[in-house]
């Protein structure tokens, strides 16, 4: 286990992470095409950075008190590794923090993407026959949704050019 880069600097030297490539004074729309963003919660300009962060590659760590939007982030972060086919191990100390959320996964139609292993209880046969319900659902379909793609960054734009107008003194 300690080749691993995760495992080994859990277990030793700790993580070295690189700066990252987007900072809070940064115009976070320039970074986000409306076709790369696969966030499906609110998420507030920290959370953003986090959410960009973590598809960069980079190792980090939610927490903070009640309150300050890490289910949120978390998931977004879930969602958006989905939407790049990649896989997430998502691990808590507190059953409530899976269970909201699971719950926010659920709310929004992506809950059939998580596995529940969270017991010592779950039966192996459960899991089985989850897998399979799973499968069987097979990929989204998505519709031809270029033009909503358009759409969003025509908007955003006519909103950032009109934040832009605000700040001109007169």
């Amino acid at each position: 286990p300690t080749a691993h880069p995760v495992v080994s600097a859990l277990l030793d030297a700790g993580f070295d992470e690189p700066a990252s490539e987007v900072t809070s004074d940064d115009n976070l729309d320039q970074h986000l095409p409306p076709q790369d963003v696969h966030h499906v919660v609110d998420a507030d300009s920290s959370q953003v950075l986090a959410l960009l962060d973590v598809n960069q590659g980079r190792n980090l760590v939610v927490q903070g008190p009640p309150g300050t939007g890490k289910s949120q982030t978390i998931t977004n972060m879930i969602a958006e590794a989905l939407g790049a086919g990649r896989t997430v191990l998502f691990v808590s100390e507190k059953m409530a923090a899976l269970e909201v959320v699971k719950r926010r996964l659920d709310g929004i139609g992506l809950g059939d993407a998580c596995l529940e292993l969270h017991s010592n209880k779950t039966a192996k046969k459960a899991v089985l026959d989850e897998l399979a319900r799973t499968l069987d659902l097979g990929r989204p379909l998505l519709g031809d949704i270029e033009a909503d793609f358009d759409e969003l960054a025509r908007s955003r734009d006519r909103l950032n050019t009109y934040c832009d107008a605000l700040r001109v003194p007169v």
